[in-house]
């Protein structure tokens, strides 16, 4: 196995020029480090076409989801292009004048939401076991974070960064200001039905601390940072636990599925819910109404219905 592979160093000076977020970057660098691995551990020195095309192939048998195989490549077809680009400016190895990886496909995505939303049973359940001694902070704290992403659909990077300053009234609506999904600055907001307010307004006047942060970890000394998008998560998965929702298509982005599932299906235009979600483009909330029109179609017990009683049909027209 290849201890030092001459590609890293170029990976390195890739990443340093990227200019995209922290945890893109992460990403990226994971990625990559996990296609450097497959090169090492295959003594591959000098990867050709072919040995991206296997890596791909390699990522298929590690059983990835066809997003995650969609994103490697990705990845992969950036940092190539990217090397070939620049191969002569910053004087990278004459191996990179060729694009090794263009043309090479990706996996195909159905436009299918892969985690399953809570039925109107399971969130009730949720929010009541979430619900439980609210006189103690931490447990208001969770109760509010849930009770705020299962009504607003929030998705959980953007209660983590929600302060304190972020909470408004705008002509008698109370509102939260958020910071969206690859935005930079907060200039969307989600209202706020008098539930959450009290909800809000309860686990403020609990709190002693000065954080900025709207939800903090009370750990009994200052603390400026905000709760992490992985603490809420895991926070939440805990809550699915004590709820008895077992399922691996249920994730804490479940809670942003469930919102989509019941406007829609207690009259929420598709409009409505585009804007309720933030969806750039509605093709996206598209997605939601589709599968709940299929879940409402009845086509395979009709078909199922009209067989087996035919079938019971012929068999009393034969005994007469």
């Amino acid at each position: 196995m290849i201890k030092n592979h001459p590609v890293e160093s170029v990976i390195q000076i890739f990443l340093d020029n990227l200019d995209l977020k922290e945890q893109s970057i992460k990403n990226y660098q994971s990625v990559l480090k996990s296609y450097t691995h497959f090169l090492k551990s295959r003594n591959i020195k000098e990867p050709k076409r072919s040995d991206v095309i296997s890596y791909r192939s390699y990522l298929w048998q590690k059983g990835l989801e066809s997003t995650s195989v969609q994103k490697h490549m990705v990845v992969v077809k950036g940092f190539y292009k990217w090397a070939r680009l620049f191969q002569k400016q910053l004087g990278l190895d004459v191996s990179f004048q060729n694009d090794i990886a263009e043309g090479i496909k990706g996996a195909k995505i159905e436009q299918v939401y892969r985690k399953e939303p809570l039925s109107l049973e399971q969130s009730k359940k949720l929010l009541k076991v979430a619900s439980d001694d609210l006189r103690n902070i931490i447990h208001l704290r969770n109760y509010t974070i849930i009770l705020l992403m299962i009504i607003t659909g929030m998705r959980t990077i953007e209660v983590s960064r929600a302060k304190l300053s972020d909470l408004s009234v705008i002509n008698k609506e109370s509102i939260l200001y958020i910071q969206g999904k690859g935005k930079d600055g907060k200039d969307q907001f989600v209202k706020l039905p008098q539930v959450l307010v009290k909800a809000i307004n309860d686990y403020k006047a609990k709190r002693v601390d000065k954080n900025k942060y709207l939800f903090t970890r009370h750990l009994g000394y200052e603390l400026e940072e905000p709760l992490s998008k992985d603490y809420i998560g895991r926070m939440i998965k805990k809550m699915f636990q004590k709820a008895g929702i077992y399922s691996a298509k249920v994730t804490p982005h479940s809670l942003r599925h469930t919102v989509a599932y019941m406007n829609l299906k207690h009259g929420g235009s598709l409009e409505d819910t585009q804007q309720l979600l933030r969806h750039k483009h509605i093709e996206t909330t598209l997605i939601y109404a589709h599968n709940i029109r299929r879940l409402e179609d009845k086509s395979e017990y009709r078909i199922a219905n009209i067989l087996f009683n035919e079938e019971k049909g012929e068999e009393q027209d034969g005994n007469k």
